[in-house]
């Protein structure tokens, strides 16, 4: 099998082809490696990896192999890992030059633990917007990802070296974390899928931390499925006995589309959604019309609790380290610093106020929709927008529609669900009930089944072959 048909293949799909010994892991690592280094220039989607450590694991993955003994559901499959995770062969930087973010942990944080012993091959750290903190991923002390349709456009972020390299055809999976949208942005801009899963359900033990109450990490891949099977490997199995498998079938499906005045998208963006909604009814889901009140209210309410908490984390750096910070960066946690602790409290109420307000739609509806991002990836270096006449920074036009599901800590999926005007990828979100992630992922997998938009791939990738990958 060629190399340009190994990059190809999902997850499910080369995980099929490595049981039956039809592909080793030290086959599939080789194309994965060569086509990284093929295009880290151009790209920049890693900030480490060690092509010795890696085939020595897939010479060990491929030994267990051949006598039939599989590491797990996961044996051989490459995987990225965004360098907010704690990895205890590899370096983990966060993005940034702070000191503290370069050790070499003696053990993995918790899910990259998991997914290891489930037999994913981890071939390094993908480049992410300092400290999580930002949405571009054009702040990083190794410079800024580049998005794979266009690299003049940003990756969205701050998972953007993950979504990059999933573009890329790089890794057929990669892992990031969610704040208030880094896993859903860069999927949404990148044109992949990725997951947000329900708040609480992960051991985020040896994960950097943004922001404590929202924080979560979740799978990315370019299918639904995909995110299914990388899901339930990373979650102990008590926390899978603690989420719904119920799948969500399209007939009579109750989808609320969120509307009203804060939802406000670029006419490209609202086209290509209103094109996978009639997708959907069609396929036989009720959708109608659900207003979230106090919708932007809500999002500068989760930008107070975000710098509260990223300010409280950074304290001691701040005072040891503070010139090793962007600029950006350091002036975001400084006015984090100055929130009184009474306005953090108010907002911790209003968020319990709005997340009770939020759970009552789901006495009409079994999921709601709304698209990923209002806008297909801005150009770099533009900061700010305007959309629909209405001006915007590029971080809160990234963040205002995904900051929904992190603020009430609900399950979210994106999928790509078609394109704008200049062939850039939109992307469609799904939030559910809480512990509804398996249901999410069906749902989105059967969306996929009736779709071709996922398997779209940007121009360095349709001339794979040409390019030596």
């Amino acid at each position: 099998m060629n190399s340009a048909t190994i990059l190809s293949l999902s997850v499910q799909e080369l995980s099929e082809r490595i049981r039956t010994l039809e592909l080793s892991s030290t086959e599939v690592a080789t194309s994965v490696v060569d086509r990284l280094e093929e295009l880290q220039d151009e790209l920049n989607t890693f900030v480490y990896w060690d092509r010795d450590l890696i085939f020595h694991r897939a010479a060990e993955l491929d030994a267990l192999a051949k006598v039939g003994d599989f590491a797990g559901d996961l044996h051989g499959i490459p995987l990225a890992v965004k360098d907010n995770f704690l990895t205890a062969d590899c370096p983990s930087t966060v993005g940034s030059r702070v000191n503290h973010a370069r050790g070499v942990p003696r053990t993995d944080s918790a899910p990259v633990h998991a997914l290891r012993s489930n037999g994913a091959l981890i071939v390094g750290k993908t480049n992410m917007h300092e400290w999580a903190y930002g949405a571009t991923n054009e702040v990083s002390a190794s410079g800024r990802t580049r998005n794979p349709w266009n690299p003049n456009r940003i990756t969205g972020g701050s998972s953007g070296g993950s979504g990059a390299a999933l573009a890329a055809r790089i890794v057929p999976a990669a892992l990031g974390s969610d704040t208030g949208g880094s896993i859903r942005i860069p999927a949404a801009a990148c044109g992949v899928s990725g997951l947000k899963p329900s708040f609480g359900v992960h051991n985020l033990d040896g994960v950097l931390p943004l922001a404590w109450s929202f924080d979560v990490p979740g799978p990315m891949a370019r299918t639904a499925v995909d995110l299914g099977l990388l899901l339930r490997a990373m979650l102990p199995a008590s926390a899978v006995s603690s989420l719904s498998t119920s799948l969500m079938a399209l007939d009579d499906l109750r989808i609320g589309k969120v509307s009203g005045s804060d939802v406000v998208v670029s006419v490209e963006v609202d086209e290509a959604l209103d094109v996978a909604v009639a997708v959907l009814a069609e396929a036989g889901a009720k959708v109608d019309s659900a207003e979230v009140n106090n919708m932007a209210f809500s999002f500068d309410v989760w930008k107070v609790i975000l710098h509260a908490e990223a300010a409280a984390y950074h304290t001691d750096l701040l005072t040891d380290q503070n010139d090793r910070y962007s600029t950006g960066v350091r002036t975001q946690l400084e006015a984090g610093r100055a929130i009184p602790a009474a306005d953090y409290l108010q907002a911790q109420r209003f968020r319990r106020e709005f997340s009770a307000q939020v759970l009552r739609l789901f006495d009409r509806f079994d999921v709601l929709l709304l698209p990923t991002l209002p806008v297909c990836a801005p150009p770099a270096g533009r900061h700010d927008l305007v959309v629909r006449d209405v001006p915007i920074t590029a971080q809160d036009a990234m963040t205002r529609l995904p900051s929904l599901a992190s603020f009430t800590g609900l399950p979210a999926v994106t999928v790509p669900c078609g394109f704008g005007d200049e062939g850039l990828p939109v992307g469609m979100s799904l939030i559910g009930r809480p512990g509804s992630d398996f249901g999410l992922v069906s749902l989105a997998a059967r969306f996929q089944e009736l779709t071709s938009w996922h398997e779209s791939s940007p121009g360095l990738v349709t001339d794979l072959g040409e390019r030596g990958g």
